[in-house]
């Protein structure tokens, strides 16, 4: 925790933007190489990181010194704040989906909890694998009130499914392959307690199993950041012992971000 003068609470309690950037970073399994081959994932990344954020809500934590009584006062911000910040500042990426699950080989976007903060992926394999779902070689029941559901329910499905005249009834019973043109990446930024690293790391292990992943992205607080959040949270230090010490488990390429704030 990082002490602050009481002369000093109002105008930090005022404040409502801090400029961020990446402290840290680590490259697990061979995750540098990756990002070499795709340099615009890092450079979009990097910057959405790397600039003052708004909407950032700072506050005042007290608590009495052990010894004396005497009250000490320290800096504070909300995770929840943050999370929504440094999201908003994603979005800049363009076919950036958010709040990202994975389920029958299809890879959703929805306000459902559970999956991950934020991927970016082919979405024309997607919607293909879902049409394969639907009405392929071994279809889900009531497959085509499926289809409908959730191409009503997102206007770029629509778009990509008559770009690619699907689901195309002619080939009902059938898959219909298409080949991976980019690929997939999946991010999570944690603020949370300590233990959902290892709560996120099963879902990455499940994820990479059933779906062809390329790279995870894991954002934590560092340096100054991490003080000013609540105390047993997941970050950077954390997550690098993790990676050291399941190494051999997780085999999926990792950039783990360190983020933190200037003073």
């Amino acid at each position: 925790m990082i002490k602050i003068d009481p002369s000093d609470m109002k105008e930090w309690k005022k404040r409502k933007s801090s400029r961020f950037f990446i402290a840290d970073e680590i490259y697990h399994r061979n995750a540098e190489l990756f990002l070499k081959s795709f340099p615009n994932i890092k450079s979009d990344i990097v910057h959405a990181f790397s600039q003052e954020l708004h909407k950032i809500e700072h506050k005042v934590s007290k608590s009495p010194k052990k010894k004396t009584g005497k009250i000490e006062y320290f800096k504070r911000v909300t995770a929840r704040s943050i999370n929504s910040s440094l999201k908003d500042s994603l979005k800049s990426i363009h076919s950036i989906k958010f709040e990202v699950e994975y389920r029958e080989g299809v890879l959703f976007d929805s306000p459902q909890t559970g999956g991950f903060d934020f991927a970016v992926f082919d979405e024309e394999k997607n919607i293909v694998n879902f049409r394969n779902y639907c009405f392929g070689r071994k279809p889900v029941h009531n497959g085509h009130i499926e289809w409908e559901n959730e191409l009503n329910k997102r206007a770029d499905w629509n778009e990509i499914a008559d770009r690619l005249n699907l689901p195309n009834t002619k080939m009902i019973g059938t898959d219909i392959a298409h080949l991976k043109a980019s690929p997939t990446v999946i991010g999570e930024i944690q603020l949370g307690n300590w233990s959902l690293a290892y709560y996120d790391m099963f879902k990455v292990l499940h994820l990479d199993n059933l779906a062809d992943l390329d790279l995870l992205i894991y954002v934590t607080p560092t340096g100054n950041l991490n003080h000013y959040l609540s105390d047993g949270i997941v970050n950077y230090s954390l997550m690098q012992n993790i990676l050291n010490k399941y190494s051999s488990i997780l085999k999926v390429p990792i950039w783990l971000i360190g983020i933190d704030v200037e003073e």
